[in-house]
């Protein structure tokens, strides 16, 4: 292998996908036996995490959870940083939030610059620009989804409330998709900047995404209460296992919804927001994103 490859691989020169025999063949790491056993432990959770993540990311959904939860986790993180510097402080002000009294002294010291500018700031922003360099290609599988919803056999299977709430969602879902990928290549100079400012400006941009965003998020509620709707004409056929299986997945949608729509009346008044701080934006968006993170993380087990 040349230098250049060793510095910049491609597909030809490290292989992305491993054979079946390949992956048989990938046997926990077995350390030494003269280490210590929490060393030991700790090296074969290592591999086995690496092995697990490697696992998520090679799906587009859990890709996305995993970028997702750790976006949001950051926003926490760097609002909680740049509120109190100190690990003292942070641990006092976590517990305050929680309703409990710390042991930890706390040292307060007032946040300066570079509290603000920590490393979790541009971080958290790099995965931002990353996860929406990724949805680029969203419009390819919300054309697939607005074709089945206008075909013939969608019309006829479909409960009719429920069809007209799934053309408003994928509707609304298309609209900020665009308008995100205009914006965004605009941003990387593959789109005029002019196209955007003739047009009411960058800003405008994302505030008219994120509203496209809010009617697609909105419409989980409709789509839960139709649904809820057409479960109580068939609770009689139900067991009580199915019944229990259904409302916790039904809940998890709420609650996933209810989480995600402060964030995104905040987004639709853009820049101006609504008042949310980055701490309440980040705690919101990591709650709504966590039933997605914890089934596709299960999912590698």
């Amino acid at each position: 292998m040349s230098n250049k490859e060793a510095t910049h691989p491609d597909p030809a020169v490290v292989p992305q996908d491993l054979s079946a025999e390949e992956k048989r063949s990938l046997d926990p790491v077995k350390p030494p036996q003269n280490l210590p056993n929490a060393v030991s432990t700790s090296i074969s959770k290592a591999d086995e995490l690496v092995l697990r993540l490697s696992k998520l990311i090679k799906t587009t959904a859990g890709l996305g959870a995993g970028l997702s939860t750790l976006n949001y986790a950051l926003y926490v993180a760097a609002y909680l940083h740049a509120q109190s510097p100190s690990r003292a402080a942070v641990i006092a002000y976590i517990s305050r939030l929680i309703g409990r009294s710390s042991k930890v002294p706390t040292i307060v010291t007032p946040p300066t610059s570079a509290a603000a500018t920590s490393f979790l700031t541009p971080l958290g922003a790099l995965i931002s620009d990353t996860r929406t360099t990724l949805r680029l290609t969203g419009l390819i599988p919300l054309y697939i989804w607005m074709k089945t919803l206008l075909s013939k056999k969608a019309s006829k299977e479909m409960d009719p409330s429920l069809h007209r709430i799934a053309l408003l969602q994928c509707g609304g879902y298309i609209g900020f998709q665009l308008l995100e990928n205009i914006y965004h290549l605009a941003g990387k100079g593959l789109v005029p900047i002019s196209f955007l400012e003739k047009r009411g400006g960058v800003a405008k941009w994302v505030a008219w995404s994120c509203r496209a965003w809010l009617v697609g998020v909105a419409s989980d509620f409709l789509r839960l209460w139709r649904e809820a709707e057409l479960e109580k004409s068939r609770a009689s056929t139900r067991s009580a296992k199915e019944k229990e299986e259904y409302d916790r997945k039904w809940w998890n949608e709420f609650m996933t919804a209810a989480y995600w729509i402060p964030v995104a009346i905040q987004y639709s008044n853009y820049p101006d927001g609504i008042g949310l701080s980055t701490g309440a934006v980040g705690f919101l968006g990591l709650m709504a994103g966590l039933t997605n993170f914890r089934n596709a993380w299960a999912a590698t087990a």
